[in-house]
């Protein structure tokens, strides 16, 4: 995942010289177990992480719509969504999700897809956009997270928190 994150960002200065403007949109529905992982994982960060005016941290929940005039002003450069998704892949394994696929990836909670809000970003923003899919063991409603999905948050929290601090001089 660092390796991935690490060309993402040579790709992206190589565009412009300066950091670049990160949204990080946690999404997801807390009642439905393992669909919190997104929404979970961002809460952790904004916990940690001082404000960084580089950085924004939203719990998007199951509306990530909502926050597009947000994230419209704000303008970002990259957009990072973390979210389950079936990807049929081991439980509480991640994985970088390509834009081409996100229609055909399960486990979506969403009123407005993943997709379409995409699509909107790149057009609307010219941001460029990052999925990571939490591999879920159930999203039923009124279900527990899982543990293989907690300890999953646990180790995706600390690597993003240890690759924003370096990369961002936090």
């Amino acid at each position: 995942m660092r390796e991935q994150l690490n060309q993402a960002l040579t790709n992206l200065l190589a565009k412009n010289n300066d950091l670049p403007r990160l949204v990080i949109l946690g999404v997801g529905n807390e009642l439905n177990g393992d669909d919190a992982a997104g929404v979970l994982i961002v809460r952790k960060l904004k916990k940690l992480l001082p404000k960084h005016e580089q950085l924004l941290l939203i719990e998007a929940s199951v509306a990530p719509e909502n926050y597009s005039s947000v994230i419209r002003k704000y303008a970002p450069d990259w957009i990072w969504i973390i979210d389950a998704a079936d990807l049929e892949i081991e439980p509480g394994d991640v994985q970088f999700i390509d834009f081409s696929n996100i229609d055909v990836m399960g486990a979506n909670t969403h009123r407005l897809s993943l997709s379409l809000l995409i699509s909107y970003f790149q057009s609307e923003i010219g941001s460029e956009t990052l999925i990571l899919g939490i591999q879920p063991v159930t999203v039923d409603p009124f279900s527990d997270l899982s543990m293989p999905v907690k300890q999953s948050i646990k180790k995706i929290s600390k690597f993003l928190l240890d690759w924003l601090k370096n990369t961002y001089d936090i």
